[in-house]
């Protein structure tokens, strides 16, 4: 047998009556199919204990996960090769714990709301890859690793070493934070997965069907960059804020990796280096969005791209790079800009 243990949230307030009517036709479905199980409500949340075969099982929760009474759905935990039944009388006991009084409730509420406030706060930690995972009553730490072909795509912030230098933290941590929020709506919108955050650089990646994805979010992130500097006030520091981009498709390995202390679900392998060192080539040729060739030809639409030349990215040979046109080629010299903005701005607050 199986036994899961997942929480979710509602998705929408439910009266006692729609509670009461969740447990009677879990109930009657669950008798059918041989599964056992209490659902406990505190608050908005649905904490639930299911178990039985584990293809019924499997089914329910897969059913739990398209139902649009519950978001937020986490599996807390798995149990294969369960020989013994928690709950052999109950096809479904639903208990409101909002609904009852004691001594010995007070501590359950308590606890529960306490995983659910550290479960939400987990999540935001958390790469979506392993939400998924867990969401799925997988564990991350028994997922092993593959090799397969991704784009890589790495940005980051042009001259943060000067800006963090001389600006206000308050001014820094909003111009991080603005630039790791675009980035992050931008990259997933268009289908990428961010993977790490490296102070003011994001690291992700894009499965290689969603090449034109990879482009486009790269392409829409640097329009929102312009719209907030033009939008910022004359002494905002999101006046600075400008990013390039490098892509690079390969295999690489992906999966769990890291040591007792702490572990990342990431991925590592050359596309990863050669996208850093496409990044870092923004500032020397003049353009925000560079990258390969086995990007270009990956792609299932024309782009408006110009190859640059062949160049020395740390492989055992030149390799070459092409540039998207995105708008703001023309004379695109982000560090002498930032440069002389950051000077008027720390000259004028003198």
């Amino acid at each position: 047998m199986k036994r899961m243990t997942y929480m979710s949230n509602f998705s929408r307030p439910l009266s006692h009556t729609e509670i009461q009517s969740i447990g009677a036709h879990s109930s009657r479905r669950n008798a059918e199919d041989g599964i056992t199980g209490v659902l406990l409500t505190l608050g908005s949340v649905f904490f639930q204990i299911i178990e039985g075969d584990d293809t019924a099982i499997d089914d329910l929760y897969r059913r739990v996960l398209a139902d649009d009474r519950h978001t937020d759905v986490i599996c807390l935990g798995a149990e294969t090769a369960v020989e013994h039944r928690l709950f052999p009388d109950w096809s479904m006991n639903v208990v409101e714990l909002d609904r009852l009084g004691g001594d010995a409730v007070g501590p359950l509420k308590l606890l529960l709301g306490r995983m659910g406030e550290a479960q939400t706060i987990i999540e935001r930690y958390t790469q979506p890859a392993v939400s998924r995972i867990m969401t799925e009553g997988r564990n991350p730490l028994d997922v092993p690793l593959r090799k397969v072909d991704r784009i890589v795509l790495f940005t980051d912030v042009v001259s943060f070493s000067a800006i963090s230098d001389r600006l206000p933290i308050e001014a820094v941590a909003e111009l991080v934070g603005t630039y790791l929020e675009t980035c992050s709506v931008g990259i997933a919108r268009h289908g990428g997965e961010v993977t790490k955050f490296l102070g003011d650089g994001v690291m992700a990646y894009f499965d290689v069907e969603d090449a034109d994805g990879a482009l486009e979010a790269c392409r829409d992130i640097q329009a929102e960059l312009t719209r907030i500097r033009d939008s910022a006030s004359e002494r905002s520091g999101l006046r600075l804020l400008y990013s390039g981009f490098g892509l690079s498709l390969g295999s690489v390995l992906e999966g769990s990796m890291g040591s007792s202390i702490k572990m990342d679900y990431t991925i590592i392998g050359e596309p990863v280096n050669t996208a850093a060192k496409l990044e870092a080539l923004t500032r020397t040729v003049g353009r925000p969005v560079l990258m390969t060739s086995d990007v270009v030809d990956a792609t299932h639409r024309p782009w408006d791209t110009d190859q640059l030349g062949d160049f020395d990215l740390g492989r055992d040979e030149l390799m070459a790079v092409h540039a998207l046109r995105t708008g703001a080629d023309d004379g695109w010299k982000a560090r002498e800009t930032v440069t002389r903005g950051l000077e008027a701005m720390v000259d004028g607050s003198r």
